[in-house]
């Protein structure tokens, strides 16, 4: 039978502790959780403690998120691109001691990244290899801009290396092309969030106007049969304590994070049975 696991991303938007959300999570009916794979704010505790945490909860840990602040510096030649390989080889390498079965990759940041090169190329494969090692599988996501996703996976012919589909960023980002049709034999997470095709908003599905039964089928008919995780994220704050939106323009202002937790869940049967 058809029926998902249903996965949420361990931080939503509120400034809570990451024990008071995983419980909220599973509270309101997830089963899995997508971690955040680096100590960066108040909210992220070490790696061991994340882990540790879901476990405590009952949540299994479909996946987890590199970070990517640094991630242009690997296209480019010097040191910089260098010590931040050298860092997200250490997290793939964690990721496989600890359990984590896919971790989420970015290939590039920003509108305008650098250029494809060589030793970009050579660093994502340096990162492959240790994943592979470690038994951990690489997902890549599509961003802003999809160009390097396409490059770096005609590239790349690795079973361990695929493809993490975020419909946020393909609806409003790159709606010509459909990046979860065109990698369907390698899509190995998702990403799902709604928005008004404007900006990321990563909302809760429906809350927006993606066209979720075209993501629904595309979906099913890939080779995906991991988790359905939602990447909401209410804009309360960032991960870092800075405000997302005004709140003229928050469309969950002054709800609490069970109700918003509530209504995420019923989002996702929704679309699981195709009434979205």
């Amino acid at each position: 039978m058809f029926d998902p696991t249903p996965a949420m991303a361990g931080w939503f938007g509120y400034p809570l502790e990451l024990d008071d959300r995983l419980r909220l999570i599973k509270g309101a009916g997830f089963k899995a959780v997508l971690l955040w794979w680096a100590v960066e704010s108040a909210y992220e505790p070490p790696i061991p403690q994340k882990v540790d945490c879901a476990a405590k909860h009952g949540l299994a840990v479909e996946n987890a998120h590199l970070h990517f602040d640094g991630v242009n510096s690997l296209w480019l030649e010097g040191s910089e691109g260098e010590h931040y390989c050298e860092e997200l080889v250490g997290l793939i390498a964690e990721a496989g001691v600890y359990g984590v079965p896919t971790l989420v990759v970015h290939p590039t940041r920003t509108l305008t990244p650098p250029p494809f090169s060589e030793v970009g190329y050579s660093r994502f494969m340096r990162m492959a290899d240790v994943a592979d090692k470690a038994g951990v599988e690489l997902a890549f996501e599509n961003l802003k801009t999809a160009d390097r996703l396409y490059e770096l996976m005609a590239l790349i012919d690795a079973p361990h290396v695929g493809v993490c589909f975020d419909s946020g960023h393909n609806h409003y980002a790159t709606p010509e092309r459909r990046i979860c049709r065109d990698f369907a034999p390698i899509i190995k997470a998702v990403h799902l969030h709604d928005n008004d095709g404007t900006r990321d908003a990563h909302n809760i599905p429906g809350d927006g106007t993606t066209d979720w039964a075209l993501v629904r089928k595309e979906l099913i008919d890939s080779a995906y049969k991991g988790a359905w995780s939602l990447e909401i994220e209410h804009p309360l704050t960032d991960k870092f304590g800075k405000s997302l939106v005004p709140e003229k323009d928050d469309p969950y202002f002054g709800m609490g994070p069970e109700e918003y937790l509530a209504r995420a869940f019923a989002a996702h049967r929704k679309l699981v049975e195709g009434t979205l």
